[in-house]
């Protein structure tokens, strides 16, 4: 049975039978498998870190949000995509719904996570939704919008036809297509899709 040395002391100069050749053989083995396995052992222990760079058209303001570390849901990084998807109009902010916050991390892992995704609708009060139903064709009279669970979203550097393609391919919810407004609508309602 091999002696665990928990301090210098414990280790005594007969104790050593390594040469210097076996020494570097065997840190070089659990170096590289520590630094190989590290990553993994982390990823199984804790699930990936999540993070989201959205920048509100209307407020022209960027926020950063670190919204999971792994284990739970950061409630200041939630806050963050909050107010980055708020109701303008009225200067009103709402909880987004977490499907909603996962399917923008979702596209933005598909896109890179280096790009900033620009909201131009994000969560809309009933009274702005009434106003914006008597002002605009297609502002649908029980929008997802008024749920915190749906988004009008544009990435510069990504064609929108591909933005669209990219919503399309999770599966996760509904996909409205806007190319004469430069957006497309993201919801996590049932799985559908359109051209506005």
């Amino acid at each position: 049975m091999k002696k665990i040395i928990t301090q210098t002391d414990d280790l005594l100069e007969d104790d050593v039978e390594y040469s210097r050749r076996d020494f570097i053989k065997n840190s070089a083995i659990i170096t590289s498998s520590l630094a190989l396995g590290s990553s993994e052992l982390f990823a199984r222990r804790r699930g990936r870190e999540k993070t989201l760079t959205l920048h509100s058209t209307h407020l022209n303001k960027t926020f950063h949000a670190n919204f999971y570390d792994g284990h739970r849901y950061n409630i200041t990084g939630l806050f963050q995509i909050d107010k980055a998807m708020m109701d303008y109009r009225a200067w009103q902010i709402a909880r987004i719904d977490l499907k909603l916050v996962n399917l923008l991390y979702e596209i933005n892992r598909f896109v890179g996570h280096h790009h900033t995704i620009d909201i131009v609708s994000g969560y809309r009060s009933p009274r702005t939704n009434l106003y914006l139903r008597r002002h605009s064709r297609g502002v649908a009279k029980r929008s997802y919008h008024m749920k915190a669970q749906a988004a009008d979203i544009h990435i510069h550097g990504i064609r929108l036809n591909k933005l669209r393609r990219i919503a399309r391919s999770i599966g996760a919810g509904g996909v409205g297509y806007y190319p004469h407004s430069n957006f497309v609508h993201v919801d996590v309602g049932p799985v559908r899709s359109w051209r506005g």
